[in-house]
């Protein structure tokens, strides 16, 4: 949004932009940690934002027009949540993911289960290009499976969230990834194969974590559950291998690069034939579902657990989340506190190790509350020049910046895409599902140990190949 002038406005100096910045999340954390419902919270956050926006002295159509653009810019993500909720309702009226569940679970090995839940969700996010739509999908389908099988469905979401969240990290058709290499003016492959140092580690070390966690968890499984859940999807929905084709659709389209409002449309319509022709259900009674939830009486208490679900007013809450927190963004874009703070950052750092650790800072702070996107975007324009001046290749800045802007964005408590994941994969908490989520935790970690040892630290003409533990000379 282009601003204008106004005598009346105070400068924005480091220490206004510092109080800019921590009121809000202080005034939001603070009334999360004493109970406080995220929106409420959030919307506490805004309006300190807002008088902070009115000390400064701007008027109230340009935080109005503020608030705007932070809402506009999150529309669509908004409107996909929505189409999530309903399709994820219309795919259980179809017999779409019960189906899913029903042989899953006869096919997969119980004790390899949580590599399973990591690894299939990172293959289908590297095709699709996008975690969302891997973790509503296949997410939905293993986590039901662990509730069935005796593993903890905070386990299963947590391995599930990691290995999406690698193939949002890794696709070539991933939005956070053309945009990391966009911003930094960085190949595409060549950010992709630097971005190997920290992904690789820290995917080995998640897989032997899965692995030791399936085995002990393992110990649980009760057959009698398992032969409860599957009889009861058999009795309620029609179980066949045809009523997978809903969701290869939807992943087709997806690698494909189709816009996501066209492909969940056709996963939501080919949904409702599907239910038509091979449930029975009346299209009437679709679109009560697609509004309200997937909702039966199946007598057995497990299978309504697992598939009454879903549905447009589902979502609601989430989205409400998702508008304060974007009128929020646009008010620190509008009011240049994010610029600021930045820019002063990148001015008393002046070695490799340092330069790409205010790198870290920058993008988990602006992560923290605005956002993939403008934790990798905003970064990269700040440091890009600085890298040059240190000789310094700009693919080690673009896979520092999805390090942290792309990963931690899954386990932020407060995000109303976090708390999603856990009411699409089975209406656990964030507080339940973090603690298992390795793989955004780790790459931030070893991508802030590997910028500091050097290892991976390309100079600006060094040619970028994935060679394990090379270090700056």
């Amino acid at each position: 949004m282009e601003k204008k002038e106004n005598k009346n406005q105070k400068e924005i100096t480091v220490g206004r932009a510092l109080f800019g910045f921590f009121g809000p999340i202080l005034v939001l954390v603070v009334l999360i940690a004493f109970g406080a419902e995220v929106t409420i919270a959030a919307l506490a956050a805004l309006f300190v934002m807002i008088v902070f926006c009115m000390y400064l002295g701007f008027d109230w159509n340009k935080i109005d027009g503020a608030m705007s653009e932070g809402v506009r810019q999150i529309a669509t993500a908004s409107m996909i949540m929505l189409l999530v909720g309903c399709m994820v309702a219309v795919w259980m009226s179809s017999g779409t993911i019960p189906t899913l569940l029903y042989y899953g679970m006869k096919i997969i090995t119980p004790r390899l289960f949580l590599p399973i839940c990591f690894i299939l969700p990172a293959f289908m996010a590297v095709c699709a290009g996008t975690s969302w739509g891997s973790i509503s999908t296949i997410g939905v389908v293993l986590c039901g499976m662990a509730e069935g099988l005796g593993i903890p469905v905070a386990m299963a979401a947590g391995a599930v969230i990691s290995g999406a969240f690698f193939g949002d990290k890794m696709s070539p058709l991933s939005d956070t990834t053309l945009l990391a290499a966009s911003s930094c003016e960085v190949p595409l492959f060549t950010h992709i194969k630097s971005m190997w140092y920290t992904t690789v580690p820290g995917t080995i070390i998640c897989l032997v974590i899965y692995t030791i966690l399936g085995m002990n968890a393992s110990g649980q499984i009760d057959s009698a559950v398992v032969n409860e859940l599957s009889n009861g999807l058999s009795s309620n929905f029609n179980i066949s291998w045809i009523h997978i084709i809903p969701v290869a659709l939807v992943l087709i389209l997806s690698v494909k690069q189709v816009p996501a409002f066209i492909a969940f449309g056709v996963g939501i319509g080919s949904g409702i034939i599907w239910s038509m022709i091979f449930q029975g259900r009346g299209f009437i009674e679709n679109l009560d579902y697609i509004m309200n939830g997937f909702s039966i009486e199946s007598g057995v208490d497990s299978v309504d657990t697992l598939v009454n679900r879903g549905g447009f007013s589902s979502m609601l809450s989430l989205v409400g989340i998702l508008l304060v927190l974007g009128m929020l963004s646009g008010l620190f874009s509008e009011s240049g506190v994010l610029n600021v703070l930045v820019n002063h950052l990148s001015k008393k750092l002046n070695t490799p190790g340092t330069i790409m650790f205010g790198v870290w800072i920058s993008s988990l702070i602006i992560c923290l509350i605005g956002g993939q996107y403008p934790a990798i975007a905003i970064p990269a324009v700040a440091f890009k020049d600085v890298c040059d001046d240190m000789d310094i290749h700009r693919a080690v800045l673009s896979r520092t910046l999805e390090d942290v802007g792309t990963m931690v964005a899954a386990i932020i408590p407060w995000s109303a895409w976090v708390m999603g994941y856990g009411v699409v994969l089975g209406g656990i908490t964030v507080q339940q599902f973090i603690p298992f989520t390795f793989l955004p935790m780790l790459c931030p970690i070893i991508g802030l140990i590997n910028n500091f040892l050097g290892i991976g630290m390309y100079h600006s003409k060094d040619e970028v190949k994935y060679r394990p533990l090379w270090r700056r000379k």
